[in-house]
């Protein structure tokens, strides 16, 4: 964004501005004339990550205050800081070499003019904005999307890591780049009315809806045609150029009559793009890819994935939808799905310390959904020594978390060369229920009473271990200890 006057005073109106140690009471002329408002900014919500002149939001969080860290950030060369007025003293008290050239806007609540300014730089584009969610696989979807959009040549912008929230969209829609022909914004709700305040800031002129699942279930309304009525408000704004694309095997969302043009993927052949003749082969080094034929609109191209995550072809159709809308050619789509590599801790392949083996890091999230999916890829894969599951616990799902943990104990029962399971959390001992009683299994509280029996279990060479859990259990700290 550039912090320019017109810009500001028109999202800001009742902002007042701090510079060279003035407080001016509206945009004076005096100091527009000195602020260098010609060149684009990029905003910064975290100190340890703000390169220098960045424009440092100082929100306030339930721990943290971001005011406090105005010194440091200005001291690594922020242009300036969206402050709060009642934190202005803490402005005034720098050493005043700090503030030399530096813009503060001075704003009654820096959250809430944090996402007005969001609102009035997406007013600014004239860019197709395609906006991603669903139960899984929206992260992957987006990454895709950004591997084919830098096959085709297109400059894009495509949001950071799974910032997806109020505040993580509104941070994305401010670093989009003058640039930019294309943005793609990951949106993730959580509660019920979420997706239409998300909708309000990103206004997306084309919207992905990967899937419906029992993701956060427990606080859309209980079942999954509550889960479904949200995440169709991605959809809510739309003009009359809006195109939704939705996942067309699923009821859920076929079963609906929409307002707008509606494309759907997946394998039934009444989706406009297909994956035909799916199969799991292995490479020249052994390590597992799916081989699909990809349909599209009349057209057709074999399609390689690096992996043989069932998910994988489910989020490579939907980013193949729409690259077809944002005309990106076949070729650089097939291109693209062959070169894209595991995002972190979504089935992320890593190797084990002293060459014991080697570990799927898929400790993202955790659902049923993509729970089933997990273990029938780590079901299809080889291993040379013994197989270890480390499961932890799914969380809001609802007055329905036991039978769901049940069900996914039918699932484990289904991994015939399982040696090791190792359960996180008090629900997860439900995994155990249909298990045969040659599987050794370890019941765990936390990620540290994991890794003790992770050190246990793991004494010969050749192990494949998946570990599959929600980040609230924190397992990625199990693995660092583990792995090279």
């Amino acid at each position: 964004m550039k912090l320019s006057k017109s810009f500001l005073t028109k999202a800001l109106p009742d902002a007042m501005y701090y510079y060279n140690h003035v407080l001016y009471d509206d945009a004076a002329s005096d100091l527009w004339s000195s602020v260098d408002d010609k060149r684009d900014v990029n905003v910064a919500l975290d100190s340890r990550s703000l390169e220098a002149g960045d424009f440092f939001i100082a929100l306030k969080g339930i721990q943290v205050d971001g005011h406090t860290f105005l010194a440091d950030v200005l001291a690594h060369g922020a242009s300036g800081a969206l402050i709060a007025h009642d934190r202005l003293d803490l402005v005034k008290k720098l050493d005043k070499a700090l503030v030399v050239n530096k813009l503060f806007v001075v704003v009654a609540d820096t959250t809430i003019a944090f996402l007005a300014l969001a609102r009035a730089r997406r007013d600014e584009l004239t860019i197709p904005i395609v906006g991603v969610t669903g139960s899984v696989g929206k992260t992957t979807t987006k990454e895709m999307l950004r591997v084919m959009l830098n096959s085709a040549g297109i400059p894009a912008f495509v949001s950071f890591k799974n910032y997806n929230t109020d505040l993580g969209v509104s941070y994305n829609i401010l670093r989009i780049p003058e640039y930019a022909q294309v943005a793609v914004i990951e949106m993730g709700i959580n509660g019920q009315g979420e997706m239409r305040q998300l909708v309000d800031i990103v206004k997306p002129t084309f919207a992905v809806i990967t899937n419906i699942g029992h993701a956060h279930v427990g606080h859309l309304g209980g079942n999954l045609h509550g889960v479904s009525h949200e995440k169709r408000q991605i959809f809510s704004r739309f003009t009359q150029d809006g195109v939704g694309i939705i996942n067309g095997d699923q009821d859920l969302l076929t079963d609906i009559h929409y307002n707008h043009p509606v494309a759907k993927f997946g394998l039934k052949t009444k989706n406009q793009v297909q994956a035909r003749k799916v199969r799991v082969l292995l490479d020249e080094n052994g390590q597992p890819q799916t081989h699909f034929v990809l349909k599209w609109y009349g057209e057709k191209a074999p399609v390689v994935l690096k992996n043989n995550h069932p998910g994988g072809v489910a989020n490579a159709l939907a980013a193949a939808t729409v690259a077809y809308f944002l005309k990106i050619p076949l070729d650089a789509v097939v291109r693209a799905l062959a070169s894209y590599a595991s995002f972190e801790n979504r089935f992320e392949p890593k190797k084990l310390k002293q060459n014991k083996g080697h570990l799927l890091s898929d400790c993202y999230n955790a659902n049923p959904e993509n729970m089933k999916a997990a273990l029938i890829a780590f079901s299809q894969l080889p291993a040379q020594g013994q197989k270890v599951l480390v499961l932890g616990e799914m969380f809001e799902l609802g007055d329905r978390q036991d039978y769901w943990h049940r069900q996914v104990s039918r699932e484990l029962a289904k991994v015939s060369d399982l040696g090791v399971l190792i359960t996180v959390g008090k629900r997860a001992q439900l995994y155990t229920k249909m298990l045969s009683r040659a599987v050794k299994v370890y019941n765990a509280d936390d990620w540290q009473q994991a890794l003790d029996a992770f050190k246990d279990c793991i004494n010969t060479e050749g192990a494949l271990v998946l570990v599959k859990g929600g980040r609230s259990l924190r397992l990625e700290n199990m693995i660092k200890e583990v792995v090279e």
